[in-house]
């Protein structure tokens, strides 16, 4: 107990490589719900066009001062990144974490275990993807080590009922498996652009089926030829005759941060056309924009969208079209959905909705291995 009789804040160390944008607003979701948070990354910009730059000043504004940024510099193959590695797990040993929450990008590099490994009791793992969307695929080794890391861990969270059954299903863990919604910043609403925009957003790869709604495309442009559609993100586009359209803007390349308000507020909705998938930032994000979703049935999508948006069989640029067309063509529909995704971020969803709501999953789970913990510092 503190002098003032109050229980002792949680300490937690958050250790990612990359989805740190994620990462970061959870470490400050936590903070925020009254965690002591230690966030530890790698140095680089990979989720910033390579800008390292980029990423210190995204991870500083988010934290705030309510969390410490803790970073391993340098590369695997340098002498520096081990040496470092083990100063970090010096650091960490005088914090004293209650709890070791690992994104499971962590096996990215070992580095970050040798720095923060797992601790008895009291380790964490959140599941973003249970498959690798990777285009090369996982290394043998990497999926190794996570999937050790998963039997290590006391506990597991997912964002969607849907990745919590396939865990289930697929892997014999002994820890709890909790599900916490993708957290969502405060909604920024505004008002729907004249022109009907269709936005698909983000890394372009295979999986995220580009190419059955740009198979969609001349059916709603049938019932409605005013209609635009703007694809934004790094990748290798299928190749499809409807990208020689002018009613098509392609900008493959990566967006800085301070872009993507503005992808957002000149859409109407937002559309998901993926052939697998477990959860999406970009469907988190339109939440954030008051922006309707139409996104395929598959993995956590139909969760994530709710009342907020439209669902439709993967792999059905005939579904697509329809439920595009029925959005767009349907007095104030666009702006009915928009407004509940924005609405769902409330109560729920908020970063600091879903610190507390991990907190208390912390609580449930890792009480008798954290009671250790502070008995041993008592």
């Amino acid at each position: 107990m503190s002098s003032d009789g109050e229980a002792p804040a949680t300490r937690v160390a958050m250790v990612c490589d990359s989805l740190l944008k994620y990462t970061a607003a959870l470490a400050r979701g936590l903070a925020d719900a009254g965690a002591e948070v230690k966030l530890l990354g790698r140095d680089h910009g990979r989720e910033f066009g390579g800008d390292a730059a980029a990423m210190h000043e995204y991870v500083n504004t988010t934290l705030d001062g309510r969390a410490e940024h803790l970073i391993l510099p340098g590369r695997v193959r340098e002498p520096s990144h081990w040496t470092r590695a083990v100063a970090l797990r010096r650091c960490l040993d005088r914090f004293e974490p209650d709890v070791i929450h690992y994104q499971e990008t962590v096996v990215n590099d070992l580095g970050l275990l040798v720095a923060a490994p797992p601790r008895r009791g009291r380790t964490v793992f959140t599941v973003h993807d249970p498959v690798s969307r990777l285009a090369h695929g996982e290394p043998a080794w990497q999926r190794a080590i996570k999937a050790r890391l998963l039997r290590r861990s006391s506990l597991v969270f997912v964002h969607a009922e849907a990745i919590r059954e396939q865990l289930i299903r697929e892997k014999s863990l002994r820890a709890q498996i909790v599900v916490v919604p993708h957290g969502i910043s405060t909604p920024e609403v505004r008002p729907l652009p004249a022109k009907p925009t269709l936005l698909a957003f983000g890394r372009i790869q295979p999986y995220k089926g580009l190419d059955v709604l740009f198979d969609a495309m001349p059916s709603v442009w049938a019932g409605m030829p005013e209609v635009a559609l703007r694809v934004a993100g790094q990748g290798v586009l299928p190749e499809h005759p409807v990208l020689a359209d002018s009613r098509v803007e392609v900008i493959n390349r990566y967006l800085p941060e301070e872009a993507v308000p503005d992808l957002y507020r000149e859409a109407t909705c937002v559309v998901l056309p993926y052939r697998e998938a477990s959860q999406s930032g970009v469907g988190s994000l339109a939440k954030e924009f008051g922006r309707a979703t139409v996104a395929s049935d598959v993995g956590g999508l139909a969760e994530l969208v709710g009342d907020a948006g439209m669902v439709v069989p993967p792999s059905s640029p005939e579904a697509l079209a329809e439920a595009l067309l029925e959005l767009l063509r349907t007095p104030g529909l666009a702006e009915e959905l928009g407004r509940r995704a924005a609405q769902s971020v409330e109560g729920s969803a908020g970063w600091v909705d879903v610190g507390r709501q991990t907190l208390e999953a912390y609580d449930a789970c890792l009480a008798p291995a954290r009671s250790s913990v502070r008995r041993r510092l008592s």
